[in-house]
């Protein structure tokens, strides 16, 4: 076979746990997605009693409440499916290749040097030629880490591996809330019947527990008698924290894991199948000597040969729900960190192969997952409170 033949063969067996995979991944988003379109929170606006300055929105109920122990169990299972495409890769690759499998074979994903080499003393790649072997070394977290100045723990392939052992030690992955953005524009009325347009200073708490503040507005050093007009635009996601603390949006993640296992899996299977590969287009697998091991780049379908793509390094750190208890200001408008969309083989792989007939990775459906926001709007003039809500002008 060539070698668009044998990256055929080799992606139609991993193409039924590809697409169970794409499922429940399809699945975890839908359901988050529909949880979100009924407007679940219900919530009232209160102006604060003198001497304290300002007014804040009460949860009164989440109707239906979120499923997070469901959604983490989802997330797991998704992270399991894509790990384990990576390892029984290895297995049809060292069949194919005569041998038989052994059985620690299995895909390692390694933090430092020492423990790669552990990897390769337990018989992890026994029987797994040489080209993919280095194919695998090109992705593991240490080698991008020492070369993009990031932490090995930080690498999507790390997140995917920590999601599949925390599935698999039964750990409950979790979940918990935050706001992406929030957009305030409105009036206050002063004691003494002045209308004032204020910058409050906004925190937050998005446990979405009956009688929290989810937005809690302090206008000092004026008293709020009333509020006029008023509009508050917020943008709840659902957060998972990972082993080093980092927190990532739900569908981010879900995003992220499917871009690490493609790198992974795309570099491994087109490694076995250009039997004409040149070594020097991965970082050096067995030579660990500076220079070569470390001196070159991974593949990078992107931008080519030497360099290295950003994208297999979280983008966490660039995110505001770094700090889930943030303080905000009334006038932050709301910004664009929606995810990307993965890119299918075609897109993210420069290789002369078909893109109709290897496009079997793509990952749909994650761009309006938070679509439309949540906007409440009301006049309150001459309420103490009113129930949160779409409509311009809630009813008395």
């Amino acid at each position: 076979m060539g070698t668009e033949e044998r990256f055929e063969w080799l992606a139609k067996q991993m193409s039924e746990r590809v697409r169970m995979a794409q499922e429940r991944s399809d699945a975890l988003v839908g359901d988050i997605s529909r949880w979100r379109k009924p407007e679940p929170l219900h919530a009232t606006l209160h102006t604060k009693v003198a001497p304290e300055c300002g007014w804040y929105i009460e949860v009164d109920s989440v109707d239906p409440p979120p499923a997070l122990d469901r959604w983490g169990v989802q997330l797991g299972e998704i992270a399991h499916h894509l790990r384990s495409i990576l390892n029984t890769t290895l297995t049809r690759i060292v069949a194919a290749e005569g041998d038989t499998p052994g059985k620690r074979l299995q895909y390692p994903v390694t933090y430092t040097a020492a423990k790669w080499r552990e990897a390769l003393k337990g018989r992890m790649l026994a029987g797994v030629p040489e080209r993919v072997v280095r194919a695998i070394y090109a992705n593991q977290p240490f080698v991008w880490a020492n070369a993009s100045g990031t932490k090995p723990a930080d690498h999507v392939l790390a997140v995917l591996a920590w999601l599949n052992n925390e599935d698999k030690h039964r750990i409950e992955i979790g979940g918990s809330f935050a706001g992406r953005w929030v957009a305030y524009e409105g009036r206050i009325i002063t004691p003494d019947g002045t209308s004032l347009s204020v910058r409050p200073k906004l925190t937050h708490d998005w446990s979405l527990k009956p009688g929290s503040r989810i937005v809690d507005a302090d206008t000092s050093p004026h008293v709020v008698a009333d509020v006029g007009r008023t509009t508050v635009d917020l943008q709840i996601d659902v957060l998972v924290r990972d082993e080093t603390g980092n927190v990532t949006i739900l569908e981010q993640l879900v995003e992220e894991i499917w871009g690490g296992f493609q790198e992974a899996q795309l570099s491994m299977m087109f490694a076995w199948a250009n039997e004409e590969v040149d070594y020097d287009d991965f970082a050096g697998a067995s030579n660990f000597k500076a220079g070569s091991a470390f001196g070159r780049a991974a593949v990078d379908a992107v931008n080519g040969k030497g360099t290295w793509d950003n994208d297999g390094t979280r983008r966490t750190k660039a995110s505001a729900l770094s700090e889930l208890d943030a303080e905000t200001t009334g006038d932050e408008e709301p910004s664009d960190s929606s995810p990307t969309l993965i890119l299918s083989p075609a897109e993210s792989h420069a290789s002369n192969l078909d893109s109709e007939r290897v496009d079997w990775e793509r990952l749909r459906g994650l761009r309006d997952a938070h679509d439309p926001p949540r906007t409440w709007r009301g006049n309150t003039a001459g309420r103490r409170g009113f129930l949160v809500s779409d409509s311009p002008d809630p009813s008395p």
